[in-house]
């Protein structure tokens, strides 16, 4: 009996002491782990910058707005600048999108020179550089539609409305370009081409430089004092195509004349609008500018996984009449 008791006693004595060296398992914080999570995600989330030609022109705030969407649904974190037309301030831009250490820049440059020390300083900081609209030194992409191709597209369609509906008849045109910036100079050549090739009737009195309201408004202005007899006018976007309309329904220039014909490029609400109301602004080209942020987004992302692009990545384009006007109105 003293023999089984004694055993039970040190059975219960080995028991505690095991009890006591087994190792206590860590406990479980909820919020510390929760707070590790949400650390890594902000880690993990990539940072997109955009600096943006101007944000006084409707295709380039539609732009912005397409990348800051896309990127966004993607769980990145955006932030848009305004260029001002002032390569000054985009240098400045890209410096401080360096000092925040931003994962991707993309920029829609005021000019094709300029930018290459700050977009250097940039890529040798690890940071993706893309370029949007047109090109410029250091870029490891380039996003564009071919400059001749898209003054083609409009010249094509202007020239033959000239030979359809004012068939032998002599017209004088107004083309408003951009050799501004040696990258557009082909657009412009596409224009002319576009209108001599389809339209031998028709007379190109001038071309002036304007790419915003302002510019196409004043360009219109003086060219119609001196060329009274102006009936097509083709502009190198929306913003200059807008702005001479302004001055053609001001001063009822088309009062009477159906066969009047401005054409302009970019595909904005203002001009679709213009088209689909049946007035003298009969044609732009669209270029998707929202689609495009898509675009640049997902290039950058190729570039941060595969390396630079050295082709350009091209925009698609189509040609808006009043006949297809609303596939393309929201």
């Amino acid at each position: 009996m003293k023999k089984v008791f004694k055993f039970i006693v040190l059975t219960l004595v080995f028991s505690m002491l095991w009890a006591c060296s087994k190792p206590a398992e860590p406990a479980v914080d909820d919020a510390a782990s929760e707070e590790a999570v949400e650390e890594t995600a902000t880690e993990e989330a990539l940072k997109v910058a955009y600096s943006v030609q101007s944000l006084d022109n409707e295709y380039f705030v539609t732009l912005a707005n397409g990348v800051e969407e896309y990127a966004k649904s993607l769980g990145m974190e955006v932030e848009i600048t305004n260029g001002n037309q002032d390569i000054a301030e985009q240098v400045s831009q890209v410096e401080n999108f360096i000092q925040k250490g931003v994962d991707i820049i993309i920029i829609s440059p005021v000019s094709d020179s300029g930018l290459e020390d700050a977009v250097n300083k940039a890529t040798e900081a690890g940071i993706t550089v893309i370029a949007a609209n047109q090109n410029f030194g250091g870029s490891q992409a380039f996003v564009t539609i071919p400059e001749y191709d898209l003054g083609r597209a409009l010249g094509d369609a202007a020239g033959k409305y000239i030979a359809e509906t004012f068939g032998d008849e002599a017209v004088d045109v107004l083309v408003l370009d951009y050799p501004d910036i040696e990258a557009i100079v082909p657009r412009g050549d596409g224009m002319r081409d576009g209108i001599t090739e389809n339209a031998p009737n028709a007379n190109i009195v001038q071309s002036i430089s304007a790419n915003t309201v302002e510019k196409g408004t004043a360009a219109m202005e003086t060219a119609s004092l001196k060329f009274p007899n102006i009936q097509v006018i083709i502009a190198c976007n929306d913003a200059a195509a807008l702005g001479a309309y302004s001055v053609v329904e001001a001063n009822k220039l088309a009062e009477g004349n159906d066969k009047y014909y401005i054409g302009g490029m970019d595909g904005t609400d203002q001009a679709l609008n213009l088209i689909k109301d049946g007035t003298v602004y009969k044609a732009t080209i669209d270029i998707n500018a929202k689609g495009t942020g898509k675009i640049l987004v997902d290039t950058a992302l190729k570039v941060r996984e595969s390396g630079p692009i050295e082709e350009p990545v091209s925009i698609p384009l189509n040609v808006v009449t009043p006949e297809n006007v609303d596939d393309f109105l929201e």
